[in-house]
């Protein structure tokens, strides 16, 4: 189960009167301190250099916290405009939710302005380095890296982190094999030119366990360093590769001519135009025969459509692999003993982005027999929808019309015949998938009926309801539509009735399973969905939307009525229901307080008389 944070009443009273108690100290300790400083912790007390709550004490040669929260500061301001800090802590517990904050570059310790490199073992992870100006807590971030596996709490581990004159900052860490050649975090920033009063701050929501910092001091730099990065420059979707092996796994770019292994001198010769430019893993040769479940391990910076290119000699699949969908096409190398490397695919879902890993098992995990070759890895981002403009399309009989109220773009097209009139769309389609195809439109008549086909082949016909005045608007989401790359038509016929009023054609990816198509169960809801006569993003939305504890849901109703707001999680079980009453016509807000639910995607559904809106909202 996840762990959310939920900071309660009683960790705030804490936190003011330890906030207090700073302050009242923080008067008398205004005094300037030179470089270098250290304290080992070898004596009874912290003494005068320190600044402490009533959690902290010193044990066995350590300073010492065996409770929930607490912050551990310096007493003197230091000046230096660079300077290195390095420190031991232990007691990084990921056993519930637990955050560990260093502190450095603050002018008081009254004060919330300061750098911050804090670790939270129980949201993936995550080291981030970060600026606050107002709340520690919640930082600005500057960079970030999730740490894989998770730190261990019965284990020491030392942090540096070296600050320049120029704003370089950079933080390395220890794990037990000494420090890395490259920072693991970097930024450049100059809003806190001194050391100022640096230290620890932990906190929790449960009870205390305890953490020990054994040593921290602070010196100069042996020398300075422009304003130049140094660490390595990343991919923009997959970072962080690594395989249980410890072989190098870079990423590079996929297209014909690229080195297919890291220990390999084979070249792609041929890859399909939807994966061309895709980032990929250069997995090694000397791994094919590896068996473990999880082997690989990276991270996708967002969502993505992920693709392993898995060697065609293969007579039984990884159980790991057997899910994702076989695409039919494949990636040739100048391999001459192989064959081809099929094509295999699979979208992920919130949990599988950043900060969370995607784990990938061994090419020969059970119960896999036949591939010769080690497996690739490839990442195209997912497709973004598209709205494309009615009026701009091919119209047949069909008029380009101005004369309602809310359309978006420079018109709308208006249905004049029963029979014969079409509009045509040509689509561009650059990565292979499940497309949700749906409707803005407006029709105040009777029911009006549409026969959709796609690349001349009908595709059912579409049955618009009558809404309350051609100036308002709703959303049909018709159909699924598998799409290969490429160029397509898509056409909305009149066949017995005059057509409705249509504002836009949108193409939403829903899937790259094309089996997806045809499965309404996780489609969005078949039918009309509301859209007020207003801006449509105005309809129903919520704010914030990524958010942490809660959001706000607003929507207009056109007239009064009975209106249901649900929220729903993404399997279908409904976790909260917002609104079920009788509301007037208008602008309606309402809270969704998401505290006790884990962290994951939701989707919330306005009903309204015969009209449903379905949004998405994303608790991190």
């Amino acid at each position: 189960m996840k762990k959310i944070l939920q900071f309660s009443p009683a960790f705030y009273r804490h936190y003011q009167c330890v906030l207090a108690l700073l302050c009242t100290l923080a008067i008398s300790t205004t005094h300037a301190a030179e470089l270098p400083f250290r304290d080992d912790f070898d004596r009874t007390k912290l003494g005068e250099d320190w600044i402490a709550d009533e959690n902290w004490s010193v044990v066995s040669g350590s300073a010492y916290n065996p409770n929930d929260y607490g912050s551990l500061l310096t007493s003197g301001s230091f000046n230096a405009s660079s300077y290195v800090i390095e420190t031991s802590v232990k007691g990084l517990s990921g056993s519930y939710w637990r955050e560990f904050r260093l502190l450095f570059g603050q002018a008081s310790t009254s004060s919330s302005r300061a750098y911050v490199l804090s670790y939270s073992p129980d949201s993936g992870g995550q080291l981030i380095l970060g600026r606050s100006t107002d709340n520690v807590y919640y930082p600005e971030r500057l960079d970030a890296v999730s740490i894989f596996p998770a730190l261990e709490d019965a284990r020491w581990y030392k942090f540096k982190i070296s600050r320049y004159r120029s704003g370089l900052i950079q933080v390395f860490l220890d794990k037990g094999d000494g420090y890395s050649k490259f920072p693991i975090l970097e930024a450049i920033d100059q809003t806190y030119s001194q050391l100022g009063h640096f230290g620890w701050m932990v906190s929790t929501q449960t009870a205390g366990l305890d953490f020990f910092v054994g040593w921290i001091d602070a010196r100069a730099p042996q020398s300075e360093k422009p304003a130049v990065p140094e660490k390595p420059g990343e991919d923009d979707l997959i970072t962080q590769v690594s395989a249980v092996s410890g072989r190098p796994y870079p990423v590079a770019k996929l297209r014909n001519g690229a080195k297919v292994y890291s220990d390999r001198d084979y070249q792609v010769t041929s890859v399909p135009s939807y994966m061309q430019g895709a980032s990929f893993i250069q997995t090694s040769m000397e791994d094919k025969s590896q068996t473990p479940d999880a082997w690989l391990t990276t991270f996708m910076k967002k969502q993505v459509i992920v693709y392993v290119a898995y060697d065609s000699r293969a007579t039984v699949l990884p159980a790991w692999l057997q899910g994702w969908h076989k695409t039919g096409d494949v990636i040739g190398t100048s391999d001459a003993a192989l064959k081809s490397l099929d094509v295999y695919s699979k979208e992920t879902e919130f949990w599988d982005i950043y900060p969370r890993p995607f784990i990938l098992g061994a090419n020969l995990g059970l119960p896999a027999q036949g591939a010769k070759a080690n497996y690739l890895v490839a990442a195209v981002e997912q497709p973004t929808g598209l709205n494309l403009e009615a009026e701009d399309a091919t119209l047949s009989g069909v008029v380009k019309a101005n004369d309602h109220s809310f359309y978006t773009g420079s018109g709308f097209a208006d249905f004049i015949n029963k029979n014969n009139d079409y509009i045509e769309w040509n689509v561009q389609i650059g990565s292979p998938g499940t497309y949700s195809v749906g409707f803005k439109f407006a029709n105040a008549s009777t029911p009006r009926t549409l026969a959709l086909s796609v690349d001349g082949v009908p595709s059912g016909n579409l049955t618009f309801i009558t809404l309350t005045s051609w100036d308002s608007w709703a959303f049909y989401s018709a159909t699924r539509i598998f799409l290969k790359p490429g160029t397509h038509k898509i056409r909305v016929a009149a066949n017995g009735t005059s057509g409705p009023n249509i504002d836009y054609l949108s193409l939403s990816f829903f899937s790259a399973d094309p089996a997806d198509a045809y499965k309404g169960a996780l489609a969005r809801i078949a039918g009309p969905e509301f859209i007020p006569a207003v801006r449509q993003e105005e309809a129903a939305m919520a704010y914030p939307n990524p958010f942490q504890q809660q959001t706000t849901i607003s929507y207009h109703l056109p007239e009064p009525g009975k209106v249901k707001l649900a929220v729903y999680s993404t399997d279908g079980k409904m976790q909260q229901v917002l609104v079920d009453a009788v509301q007037d016509a208008g602008r309606h807000e309402v809270e969704f307080k998401a505290g006790s639910l884990a962290t994951g995607l939701y989707l919330y559904q306005l009903t309204h008389g015969q009209s449903i809106t379905v949004g998405k909202v994303l608790k991190h």
